[in-house]
């Protein structure tokens, strides 16, 4: 149902308080029986103290309304009832970025 690289508009979790949400954008990693894994973007550009911030380049043709960054430290397994609707999808070269910036974190974090 969901697909590697699809741009979605989701309920996604607080950090602060995790029993409340916010909607915004997400990229889909995977998706398995557990869940869909997901990326958080935000509109804000990437933070000097996190290493895994990664601008989104193409953000216009992924459907996205502002300049963006994927937050590659902040993925979480959503359910699939989060999910509101389809936003676009990422092109080709964001997603492979992402991705390999995705296995650095898991690497460099022992995850």
């Amino acid at each position: 149902m969901y697909n590697k690289g699809e741009v979605w508009f989701v309920e996604f979790p607080l950090e602060e308080d995790n029993s409340q949400t916010i909607n915004r954008p997400v990229i889909v990693l995977d998706e398995n029986t557990l869940g869909v894994l997901a990326v958080k973007i935000t509109k804000h550009s990437p933070r000097k103290q996190d290493p895994y911030d990664t601008p989104i380049l193409y953000w216009q043709e992924a459907n996205l309304r502002l300049a963006s960054t994927a937050r590659v430290s902040k993925v979480f397994l959503l359910s699939q009832e989060s999910f509101i609707f389809k936003i676009g999808d990422l092109r080709k070269e964001d997603l492979e970025r992402i991705e390999e910036m995705y296995q650095k974190y898991l690497r460099e974090n022992n995850l």
